[in-house]
């Protein structure tokens, strides 16, 4: 009882908890990563329940397990009362009536059974069964049975001796009536498939009690050992729910019950926002009351602005504090079509607008800027659907604040193009290096030239760029910047060795070929990394690439394994370097299918002089397999990340 009264206490440790975070859970839809202690509470509850079971029923599983253990601990005396049982049947299906007519007989089978006998057997003796009843027909002790007649034995075990009459096989019982024994064999006589009888083998109580006096210990081990678990589970599933409570505090705004930017940041890849409309809002100057009154009245005018921008959302919406006075709303798509969701912010700007906040003796009037996206699915992840919701909320902010704006992806491509290409024509394009190194001595070889290009302080990423502009003039224009972009950075510094990525449309550019051609002087220390491309007309590729090499240029297949690469750009195109993308490198040393990749690549490779790129080193582990195979060079940041030219060591 004291057992199960602890598993109820818990119980209600977890109903209190969940109680008192109703604010909490009433929100909590990001993910289900609290799932775990739900369910360590919930195994908790089984396992003390299953060992108030096992604790009541303690006593008929150790009998069990007496018997069983009896059973196997007399197999040699099992296995001698058959040769035993042989002696005195001797074959004869008549053998009861024989010796129940003939005394000299049967005191010669008597003598067997003494014989049998040892210190650990009580007494022996061979019963046969008459109209319900059980006669002792031979018996070991001289006392018993003087008188020519079978006698009744009268306290047996009827149950034990009905299943070894039905099963035919030998059955072990524990004594409970009678004292100075400890327990019993029965071996039914089978002759020509007919049960004729019973040998039964009587033993002491001490020989029980040696047998047993083990087990009794290690039945009350196992009880401790059970009872140590439970107290483990209780600690433990007791302090993941403190963990729990404590963590979830530290996500929540108990002024408020709204979340802090702390539970978006540990949660960023959990959260399928792709379910959601997201709006950042911002309080137009909230600053100048921060200024003017404090902050300790900034805060609670925050804090009542956004218990009213609570009312106004619904269960399933998520209200987050995200920076001061910046506000992240994720607004269920369940049930909401685009309309819904514009009435919604429309109605939360007209609350904060119409909102007279008394502070001291004035009384103050609030407006929020609000921008919106609603396509949040074709983000390629909550942080960009951010941006982009941060990017229609600058134009709010633009357009004179209390305003909303939406982030249109179709007018923002246009845009964009437009901005990027500015940005090219300006020079900002900037290229980062990231080391190539030998893997044997883990000495740089070269540095592989990354796009970038900078708007203010901001860097802007190849995906970013790339996909605005393929397929335009300006995608070739690129290259052209990153070819003269090295070229400068060569020729300012005989020691620096670089890689550029062209495309397989760039070698077939006459404008970029000549470019190459012209500062081929240095072509030594130019590796052209050729990049995937959805077409490649391998004859003309090849003949471009032929046509460079005569100029010595090093040539070299990028990301190979990924995209549209495939082993016919290995069989059609004459290259001196293969880099292997790094979403096989970096499954090596636990994916079978990428190990043998790698082994089938690096033994081609090494049969055609082909030397092999590894990108995506990570870790020392990856270092030793890719050393394992032979492959020369290696990429990652296991020895470096990408770098601005100004701070390479070269």
């Amino acid at each position: 009882m004291h057992i199960h009264n602890n598993a109820l206490f818990y119980v209600k440790i977890a109903l209190i908890v969940k109680n008192k975070g109703d604010i909490l859970y009433s929100r909590f839809i990001f993910s289900n990563i609290n799932r775990f202690y739900y369910y360590s509470i919930v195994v908790y509850i089984v396992i003390c329940c299953l060992f108030i079971y096992l604790y009541k029923n303690i006593p008929n599983y150790e009998n069990r397990l007496r018997v069983t253990l009896l059973s196997q601990s007399i197999d040699g005396i099992d296995a001698a009362s058959d040769k035993l049982i042989e002696k005195i049947v001797n074959n004869n299906p008549n053998f009861l009536k024989k010796n129940i007519k003939n005394i000299n007989l049967r005191k010669k089978n008597e003598e067997y059974l003494k014989e049998f006998k040892n210190r650990n057997i009580s007494s022996i003796y061979l019963l046969f069964p008459y109209d319900n009843r059980y006669f002792i027909l031979l018996d070991s002790d001289d006392n018993k049975n003087t008188n020519i007649t079978p006698f009744i034995l009268e306290d047996i075990d009827t149950n034990s001796f009905n299943r070894a009459k039905k099963s035919e096989t030998k059955q072990v019982y524990i004594q409970r009536n009678i004292r100075n024994l400890g327990f019993t064999l029965i071996k039914p006589i089978v002759i020509k498939e007919k049960k004729t009888s019973f040998l039964v083998i009587d033993y002491t109580q001490r020989t029980y009690n040696s047998l047993f006096s083990l087990l009794s210990l290690s039945v009350k081990i196992i009880m401790i050992f059970l009872i140590i678990v439970v107290i483990l589970l209780t600690v433990f599933i007791g302090y993941f729910i403190r963990s729990a409570y404590i963590k979830h505090r530290m996500y929540i705004n108990p002024k408020t019950g709204t979340f802090y930017r702390s539970y978006l940041t540990d949660n960023y890849e959990k959260i399928n926002f792709s379910n959601y409309y997201i709006a950042l809002a911002d309080i137009d100057f909230f600053k100048r009351i921060n200024d003017i009154y404090g902050q300790n009245i900034g805060d609670k005018v925050l804090n009542s602005i956004i218990k009213k921008i609570s009312t106004m959302l619904d269960k399933d919406d998520i209200f987050v504090q995200y920076g001061g006075e910046e506000f992240l709303l994720f607004i269920s798509k369940n049930g909401k079509d685009m309309r819904s969701f514009r009435e919604k912010m429309q109605n939360i700007r007209k609350l904060v607008e119409s909102l007279n906040i008394r502070i001291k003796d004035d009384i103050i009037k609030i407006t929020i800027s609000i921008g919106g996206f609603i396509q949040t699915e074709t983000s390629s992840s909550l942080q960009d659907a951010i941006h982009k919701a941060d990017s229609a909320l600058y134009e709010s902010k633009h357009n004179g604040r209390n305003t909303i704006s939406y982030f249109d992806i179709s007018k923002s491509k246009i845009l964009y193009r437009e901005k990027l290409k500015d940005m090219i024509e300006t020079d900002k394009l900037v290229c980062f290096y990231q080391p190539i190194v030998i893997l044997e001595n883990s000495k740089y070889h070269h540095y592989e030239a990354l796009l970038r290009l900078k708007d203010g302080d901001k860097i802007i990423y190849p995906d970013e760029i790339l996909p605005e502009l393929e397929d335009s003039y300006f995608y070739s224009r690129i290259s052209m910047k990153i070819i003269e972009y090295n070229v400068k950075k060569l020729r300012e510094n005989s020691n620096f060795t670089v890689s550029i990525n062209l495309s397989s449309d760039d070698l077939l550019n006459d404008a970029i070929t000549n470019i190459l051609i012209k500062n081929s002087d240095i072509a030594y220390r130019m590796l052209i990394e050729i990049l995937e491309t959805k077409h490649v007309d391998y004859i003309e590729v090849e003949n471009a690439i032929q046509k460079l090499k005569l100029f010595g240029y090093k040539i070299c297949i990028d990301d190979y394994g990924s995209g549209y690469s495939n082993l016919s750009h290995l069989l059609n195109l004459s290259i001196d370097y293969l880099k292997i993308d790094g979403s096989i490198i970096k499954n090596i040393y636990k994916d079978k299918k990428a190990h043998s990749l790698i082994a089938s690549l690096s033994l081609f490779c090494k049969q055609n002089g082909i030397k092999i790129i590894a990108e995506f080193v990570e870790n020392k582990e990856i270092l030793e397999i890719l050393k394992g195979f032979g492959i020369e060079y290696g990429q990652g940041y296991y020895f470096d990340k990408a770098k601005p030219y100004e701070e390479l060591s070269i």
